[in-house]
């Protein structure tokens, strides 16, 4: 474990490198790294500080400006809030260090420790000092009492009050009486990096960071982060014919291709190299506009701040994230690669909509045929599974389980993220499915709407009008008509009236 000091840490900018190498170290799993919540909250106080001294700097400039206009000024000032404000550090330095707690029982000895002005607290010119040392100094040896199995490299530049680790004077000597042999004192930063890390630069860095950028976890951990990127006022993204059009959210993981990379810094921790870099990447993908609608694809540019490192199936972690804005159209290397991911989702999504017709009848072929290019990349055996569903539902089925089938296509359009009202409308008619438990067709009902959730149908196929199907009189083949307002399906079985369980013409029992 090692635990900082405030000293050590002060003013800690969370897109530095040290705070890269503390994320690193953390990340590795070799070790822990941690700050005394009473360290958390001088770090926050650090920073909060000037809060309202600028605050007061810009009533006083407001109020010298009415002093001169002829009119009251429209600008106006939100409330100082001076706990959102900390708060926003506590997170933001809590999500870089562990953070072990300062007892009650720590905060009591620390004063008591300071009322009586001594180590680690001491006497100023007219008063003591030194309660919050003493309650990170406490706070470092619970954390030994209650960890008899680690060693504690406590950093910290203040040897006149901690010491330098090669003797304790009086009381500091009786605080750590047994506990001497699991603590280290480390002087500075400096000590940690090169006590725990071993850096790595220069070309070979470079290299190796890059092979590493392009490896498939890499890529992939990417593009599931940037699946999650949404916004309530837009992104600016290139559509098709390289107009800027405004998106809101992803309707699918994007395709991500590599643009740029620098600033690669490398530190090995024990067996791993870990790598921070600042990352361009080109993202390619149906967009959502406002309206929670499919609005085509859109071409943006991401640039990240991200952490990675030689272990296998490592997953990446983004430090720092800028907004997607479009790609420059002038330059020539990032429009070729923008063509290749074009031609690359044409031809996955021609490929699985020749593969699906290779073996289809005639009425499933029309059903392929509104097939868009983001289902390319679903299964193609679920695929298939949930295309011949709907086939056979709009063929056979009547009365309750058709009127289900209707009302979730009708529900599409107003779906809010992949699958999810799909997923509460069915659920909502899980007491009309139990009572018609008896109806004919009503389990091909239930297999077509569950291989609609799997795919994700709601978000990734258009609402499209269901062929009628008819049967000519002459025994040919089905024939489809087109009807745009309310597609009907006859049933071919009505003049037999043939109820389940009993057999047909030919001794089978009609079952579903």
């Amino acid at each position: 474990m090692i635990i900082f000091d405030t000293n050590a840490v002060n003013l800690l900018s969370p897109e530095g490198a040290r705070a890269d190498i503390i994320r690193k170290l953390r990340k590795s799993g070799h070790h822990r790294v941690a700050v005394p919540w009473m360290v958390l909250e001088e770090m926050a106080a650090h920073k909060a500080h000037l809060y309202p001294v600028k605050y007061q700097a810009v009533l006083n400039t407001l109020e010298k400006l009415r002093d001169i206009l002829p009119w009251e000024p429209e600008s106006s000032l939100e409330p100082l809030d001076l706990e959102r404000f900390l708060d926003h550090w506590r997170k933001v330095y809590g999500e870089i260090f562990e953070v072990i707690e300062t007892s009650d029982g720590a905060i009591r000895r620390a004063f008591q420790r300071e009322a009586m002005a001594l180590l680690p607290a001491k006497r100023g010119k007219d008063h003591s000092e030194g309660g919050r040392d003493a309650a990170i100094w406490f706070s470092v040896l619970e954390y030994l009492e209650q960890n008899p199995d680690q060693h504690v490299h406590f950093v910290t530049n203040n040897s006149k009050d901690f010491s330098d680790g090669t003797s304790y004077p009086y009381p500091l000597n009786e605080d750590i009486r047994g506990l001497e042999h699991r603590l280290t004192l480390l002087q500075d930063f400096d000590q940690v990096v090169s006590q725990f890390t071993e850096a790595v630069s220069g070309t070979d860095a470079e290299v190796a960071a890059l092979e590493l950028l392009k490896s498939p976890s890499v890529r992939e951990g990417v593009a599931q982060a940037a699946a999650g990127l949404s916004t309530l006022t837009g992104f600016a993204g290139l559509g098709d014919g390289t107009v800027v059009e405004q998106w809101y959210a992803w309707g699918e993981e994007p395709d991500i291709e590599l643009l740029t990379v620098a600033d690669v810094t490398g530190h090995r921790i024990e067996d791993d190299v870990w790598y921070t870099a600042k990352v361009r990447w080109l993202l390619y993908g149906l967009a959502i506009d406002e309206m929670e609608t499919l609005s085509g694809y859109i071409a943006c540019v991401w640039e990240t701040k991200i952490l990675f490192s030689t272990r296998d199936g490592g997953t990446p972690t983004l430090l720092a994230l800028e907004e997607p804005s479009p790609p420059d159209t002038g330059d020539e290397s990032c429009m070729k690669i923008l063509q290749s991911l074009k031609k690359r989702v044409a031809d996955i999504a021609a490929g699985a909509k020749r593969n699906l017709l290779a073996v289809q009848t005639p009425l499933a072929r029309l059903s392929t045929d509104h097939l868009p290019p983001s289902l390319a990349k679903l299964d193609l055996a679920s695929l298939r599974l949930a295309q011949d569903a709907a086939v056979r539902q709009a063929a056979l089925m009547n009365g309750p389980a058709q009127r289900l089938a209707r009302q979730i296509a009708a529900n599409q359009k107003l779906i809010n993220g992949p699958g999810l009202r799909l997923a509460q409308q069915m659920a909502a008619h899980n007491a009309a499915l139990r009572a018609a438990a008896n109806y004919p067709g009503l389990r091909l009902a239930q297999q077509a709407a569950a291989a609609m959730a799997k795919l994700d149908i709601a978000t990734s196929i258009p609402q499209v009008g269901v062929p009628v199907v008819t049967q000519s009189t002459s025994g040919g083949n089905p024939v489809a008509e087109d009807d745009e307002e309310q597609p009907e399906v006859l049933d071919t079985q009505a003049d037999s009236e043939v109820e389940p369980g009993e057999a047909d013409e030919k001794g089978d029992s009609v079952t579903d």
